[in-house]
């Protein structure tokens, strides 16, 4: 397995996000201070994980809510 890089994104005012998975391109809605990991809903994979704030994610940010 390659290791994915986690990033904290920029600009991000509301209280939840729609994220893209990297791996299946499924769309789903993510809480911006999540207090546990966050996986896909179709294959598994980890979307968003905690940093004590803004999360970070391995998707991709399609739009804040």
């Amino acid at each position: 397995m390659a290791d994915v890089k986690f990033v904290k994104p920029k600009n991000i005012n509301g209280h939840f996000v729609k994220i893209k998975c990297r791996d299946c391109g499924n769309v789903q809605v993510v809480f911006a201070r999540p207090s546990s990991t966050v996986t896909c809903n179709i294959c598994g994979a980890t979307i968003a994980k905690p940093t004590g704030g803004i999360l970070a994610t391995s998707g991709e940010v399609v739009e804040v809510l």
